[in-house]
């Protein structure tokens, strides 16, 4: 029989559906995730840190404030990353070199992608083939240095609540 008014709600006239194409956040609408995140990278056990200066790099402290970061979907399986302490985003330039900006380009928007190992993956929507990683130091790898199958590249999001 029928679903009810949630059903309907949910999937009847006028109910908004955003494609999917797989992967991480790719169901998800646009807009912020709700809950501040840490992206803890599989290599070396470091969370991703945005420092105010710009820096990027890695750190095994989860009291850090550096590591409070806004996840914004800008397009289905697309996102900017934020470093609310730092204020800035998260980018990749031509080097493939990692650096918090304080307003977002063309070098700030990633692809979201949930692996099959259940980790998520943000590789450069302008340098298709490069993505965020962390070496087992703790620093940033170059994104020309990064590809398919890499621990370093391999991510999970964590709630900042804590």
């Amino acid at each position: 029989m029928g679903g009810g008014v949630l059903t309907h709600a949910l999937w009847g006239p006028g109910a908004h559906r955003w494609p999917y194409r797989g992967g991480g956040a790719a169901a998800a609408a646009p807009g912020n995730f709700k809950e501040p995140k840490r992206l803890y990278c599989k290599n070396g056990g470091y969370f991703l840190r945005i420092h105010p200066d710009g820096r990027v790099d890695g750190i095994r402290d989860k009291s850090d404030p550096h590591i409070k970061l806004q996840l914004q979907a800008t397009s289905v399986g697309e996102v900017v990353i934020k470093g609310l302490s730092a204020n800035r985003y998260l980018a990749m330039n031509a080097d493939g070199r990692l650096f918090g900006m304080r307003r977002p380009t063309d070098e700030c928007y990633f692809i979201e992608r949930l692996e099959a190992n259940n980790y998520n993956t943000y590789r450069s929507r302008k340098y298709p083939n490069w993505y965020v990683a962390l070496k087992r130091t703790g620093q940033y790898k170059s994104g020309s240095k990064t590809g398919p199958g890499q621990k370093a590249i391999l991510f999970l999001p964590m709630s900042a609540k804590c």
